[in-house]
């Protein structure tokens, strides 16, 4: 059963070549909220950029865990990071899907035991979960 959600954010809702947020990615993670979905993010990307962006996009709200390399000292892929993350979030591995646009990422997800989404798009995103969703019934 899927009880959590946990996103990259650099690339995933940040556009990494145009340096842009993702507007249709801050659509779904509000409808994922208002569908009391759980989630998490997980981040490399600095406090400072992620604040900032958070204060004129106003997204952070909708996450109930925000993971940060600054904070932790963790960064992704080790080890480490993905063992704080399950320690943070407290849900069994096979429970979380893992969104990255990173596949090294990815494979550590999968290693720990979660269910990994490569990003590429947000249609595709909506897709996966679908189809998640689908079989977890």
């Amino acid at each position: 059963m899927i009880l959590a959600l946990v996103f990259d954010f650099n690339g995933v809702f940040l556009d990494k070549k145009t340096h842009q947020m993702d507007l249709d990615m801050l659509e779904l993670l509000k409808e994922l909220h208002d569908l009391d979905i759980t989630t998490h993010l997980f981040s490399n990307t600095s406090k400072e950029a992620i604040y900032f962006l958070d204060s004129k996009f106003n997204f952070l709200k909708y996450f109930k865990n925000i993971i940060l390399v600054e904070d932790t000292k963790l960064s992704k892929p080790s080890d480490e990071s993905f063992e704080s993350l399950l320690k943070t979030i407290q849900t069994k591995p096979e429970d979380i899907v893992y969104i990255d646009d990173n596949r090294d990422n990815i494979r550590q997800a999968n290693k720990f035991g979660m269910k990994g989404i490569f990003f590429v798009n947000e249609t595709r995103l909506r897709a996966k979960l679908i189809e998640l969703a689908e079989n977890d019934i």
